[in-house]
């Protein structure tokens, strides 16, 4: 399953369509600012799923959550655009809500930032540890996006490209 993960759009709609027809992704993951672009965007390509969270810029958005936790593939992501979570300081707490949430991988934005880090975590003194991937695409805004590539495995390929 190919997953396109894109954020922080901030209007930059000829963007996030060229990544989704260079991408021909199997579903979008959004993670929110300017939610309302990727809801125009799920109605030009209806054969994509499309996940959408807003962010803080989404102020005018009462229809979208802010945050979202699917399974696709066997692999639990949670959804968000990062502001509630702090991510801007750390991912202490974004990383405590991915644990809540039992999830494989954390997607986000906000920070404008790509980055790629997996956790890895000795929980409640248990013999168990738990990996998530925190996975920020960038922005859109910036040329930035991300794809996610789940094997049937569940082996996952994470790539930050651009659209330069």
């Amino acid at each position: 399953m190919k997953i396109l993960a894109v954020s922080d759009t901030h209007g930059c709609f000829e963007r996030f369509y060229k990544a989704c027809k260079w991408e021909k992704p199997d579903v979008v993951l959004f993670s929110g600012d300017c939610s309302g672009d990727a809801l125009e965007m799920e109605l030009i390509f209806p054969e994509i799923k499309f996940f959408i969270v807003r962010g803080n810029c989404d102020y005018d958005d009462y229809k979208t959550k802010d945050e979202m936790t699917v399974e696709l593939e066997g692999v639990r992501i949670f959804l968000t655009h990062g502001h509630i979570y702090g991510v801007k300081r750390d991912y202490s707490h974004i990383e405590e809500k991915g644990y809540e949430e039992k999830a494989d991988i954390i997607v986000f934005g906000h920070t404008h930032n790509p980055d790629c880090v997996d956790t890895f975590t000795r929980r409640n003194g248990s013999d168990e540890d738990k990996v998530i991937t925190l996975f920020n695409p960038g922005a859109i805004l910036n040329n930035s996006y991300g794809v996610i590539e789940i094997e049937k495995d569940k082996k996952i390929k994470f790539t930050h490209k651009n659209l330069d």
